[in-house]
């Protein structure tokens, strides 16, 4: 698989699941909780393109966004 096909996989979470984002901050792993997820996307192109992930939590929409080449966001755990 090439790189720029991994570094989209990664938008692939499950709809019927619930997440905790996974962020690296000042050098230390912090998980948050983001929701259900609903749907990801791209946007932009090239070393501009942009990921981003719509949760929903307490009835309120979450929208996480990343650089497609992004070091901070390590990804999503799911919740049990």
């Amino acid at each position: 698989m090439d790189i720029l096909a991994q570094r989209c996989q990664r938008a692939n979470l499950d709809t019927t699941k619930k997440y905790m984002k996974v962020q690296m901050i000042g050098g230390v792993s912090k998980e948050e909780e983001v929701g259900q997820f609903v749907k990801s996307y791209r946007m932009g192109s090239g070393d501009g393109m942009t990921l981003h992930w719509e949760f929903v939590k307490d009835g309120q929409k979450v929208v996480v966004g990343d650089e497609m080449w992004g070091k901070g966001l390590i990804g999503f755990r799911e919740l049990d």
